[in-house]
C-alpha cells in the first residue's frame, strides 16, 4: 500500500503561475480559497496560543477572609490599680515594668478563610495561612511617646519568610491602650483605587480595580455612548463627563494607558481600631470580626470548563505512552529469554551445538574469515543446483560433506608458518619470472647478431 509523502506541499502552500488566470479565469477562485485558508490558519494558531496561555495561568476564586483581633493580659493588678501608683519603696510608676513579673499585654491579630456553604470535612478546601493574604501590617499604639518609644510596629512580607496563622505584639503595661491596625491586603493582580469621583460615577466603579478592568469599563462606556470618531476610530469624542475628567474634548484611545497613572493610585489599607483591655480578665476578644474578600488559587481547577485539563491530559498521555513502550520492550525481552531457556530445556545438547555454531559464524563474519566466503559459495552452488534441476538428497548430502571437508582442510592455512611459506613461495615465483624475462631479452639479441 502506498504511503503519503510527508514532505508533500499543502494546497495553501502551492502557487499558480501568474499567466494561468488569462487562460483559466476560474483559477481566481482557487487563489481566494488559499487566502481564506491562510486567514483561518492564522486565527486557529492565535486561538490555540490564547487557550494555552489561559490554561497556563492560575485560576483564582474569591473567598472571604475573616479577621479577629484580641488581647491577652498577664500579671495585671485589680481594676483600681493604675500606672500612677507607687510601690512600697516609694519608687515611680516604671518600677513595676522593670520587675521580673511586670504587668504586660499581648495584642493578637488572626485570620482564617470562611468555608463555602455546604462544605463538609471531606470537601473542605486546602487550608491557607493568614499571612498569605497580607502584604504589610502597621500597628500604631496610642501611648505616651515620652515613656514608650516603640509605639509603631511594622511587618512587611519577605521573599524567604514563612507564612503564619497570626501576629502577636507583646508590650509591658497595666493600662488600656487604643490601637490602630492598618492591613495591606494582598491580591492576585495589582488593584488600584480610582481617585477621580467623576470616573467612578461614570464607569460605576465601587472598589479597587485592575488596570485591565479599568480600560475595559472605559471601552464599554465609549461603545455604549458611541463616542468613537466616524472617520478615525482611534479618536474618542469625549462627552461632558469624560471632557471634565480628561480635560480635553478629544482623546486618543492609544494614549489612555499612559494616562492611567493620573487616575489610579494604590488602594487604601484596611483600618481596624481596637482597644487593648487589661482589666477584663486574662483574655479579651473584640466585639466585631472583619470580613475581607480575597482571591485564592484553585489547585483543582474545578468548574473551569472542558479545556482546563488539556495540558495535564497531554502530559498524562505522553507518560502513559512512554510506559507502554517500555512495557512492550520488556515483554519482547522476556519472550526472547523464555524461548532461549525453553529451547535449552527441550534438548540441551542440540541447543548447545546450535548456539556454538551461531556464535562461530558471527565471529567469522566480524573477523572477515575466508571460510565465510567458502560457505557462501557452496550455498550459491546448492541454490543453483536447486533451481536448475531437482536436487536429490544424495546430491545435497554430498555437497555438505564436501564443504565440511574443505573447511577442515582449510584450517591448515591458519597455522603460524603459513604466512612465511606464502612469502617464500611468492619470492621464488618472482625470481623465476625475472629469469624468464632476461632470457627473452638475450635470445632476440643473439638472433640479431647472427
Amino acid at each position: 500500500m502506498a504511503t503519503a509523502n510527508p514532505k508533500r506541499k499543502r494546497l495553501v502552500e502551492k502557487s499558480l503561475p501568474p499567466k494561468i488566470e488569462t487562460y483559466i479565469p476560474e483559477s481566481r477562485l482557487f487563489m481566494q480559497l488559499q487566502s481564506l485558508e491562510r486567514k483561518l490558519d492564522a486565527k486557529i494558531v492565535r486561538k490555540r496560543l490564547e487557550v494555552q496561555e489561559a490554561l497556563g495561568k492560575p485560576v483564582y476564586k474569591k473567598r472571604i477572609l475573616r479577621i479577629f483581633v484580641s488581647n491577652l493580659a498577664a500579671n495585671q493588678a485589680g481594676a483600681a490599680g493604675g500606672n500612677d501608683e507607687t510601690d512600697a519603696e516609694g519608687k515611680g510608676p516604671l518600677a513595676k515594668l522593670d520587675s521580673a513579673e511586670a504587668p504586660s499585654w499581648t495584642l493578637r491579630i488572626e485570620g482564617r478563610l470562611v468555608d463555602p456553604p455546604g462544605t463538609t470535612w471531606k470537601t473542605r478546601p486546602v487550608p491557607h495561612k493568614f499571612s498569605e493574604f497580607i502584604n504589610s501590617i502597621v500597628v500604631e499604639l496610642d501611648r505616651d511617646p515620652g515613656l514608650y518609644t516603640d509605639n509603631v510596629v511594622q511587618w512587611r512580607r519577605g521573599a524567604a519568610e514563612g507564612d503564619v496563622d497570626g501576629f502577636e505584639i507583646k508590650r509591658r503595661g497595666d493600662e488600656d491602650v487604643r490601637t490602630k491596625i492598618m492591613l495591606d491586603i494582598r491580591t492576585a493582580t495589582d488593584r488600584f483605587k480610582v481617585n477621580s469621583p467623576i470616573l467612578r460615577e461614570l464607569l460605576d466603579i465601587r472598589g479597587p480595580i485592575s488596570k485591565a478592568g479599568f480600560i475595559m469599563k472605559l471601552w464599554q462606556y465609549i461603545k455604549l455612548n458611541s463616542l468613537q470618531d466616524s472617520e478615525d476610530p482611534d479618536q474618542i469624542r469625549c462627552d461632558a463627563g469624560l471632557r471634565q475628567a480628561f480635560g480635553s474634548p478629544v482623546v486618543s484611545f492609544t494614549a489612555i494607558p499612559q494616562m492611567l497613572h493620573a487616575f489610579l493610585t494604590r488602594p487604601d489599607p484596611l483600618v481596624i481600631e481596637y482597644a487593648v483591655r487589661v482589666h477584663e480578665g486574662d483574655f479579651h476578644m473584640g466585639q466585631y470580626a472583619f470580613d475581607v474578600e480575597v482571591e485564592v488559587e484553585e489547585l483543582a481547577r474545578q468548574g473551569a470548563g472542558p479545556l482546563a485539563n488539556v495540558l495535564m491530559r497531554q502530559r498524562e498521555l505522553a507518560h502513559i505512552q512512554g510506559q507502554l513502550t517500555q512495557n512492550m520492550q520488556e515483554i519482547y525481552s522476556a519472550r526472547a529469554k523464555r524461548d532461549f531457556l525453553r529451547s535449552f530445556a527441550d534438548d540441551p545438547v542440540a541447543f548447545t551445538h546450535r548456539w556454538i555454531d551461531n556464535q562461530t559464524k558471527d565471529l567469522e563474519v566480524i573477523l572477515g574469515d575466508r571460510r565465510h566466503g567458502l560457505e557462501a559459495a557452496l550455498s550459491a552452488i546448492m541454490a543453483a543446483d536447486g533451481t536448475s534441476q531437482e536436487m536429490t538428497s544424495e546430491r545435497k548430502q554430498a555437497l555438505e560433506n564436501e564443504a565440511s571437508k574443505w573447511l577442515k582442510e582449510s584450517a591448515l592455512y591458519d597455522e603460524p608458518w603459513a604466512e612465511e611459506a606464502v612469502f617464500h613461495y611468492l619470492s621464488a615465483k618472482t625470481q623465476e619470472r625475472m629469469q624468464q624475462l632476461l632470457q627473452q631479452q638475450q635470445h632476440p639479441a643473439a638472433t640479431n647478431g647472427a
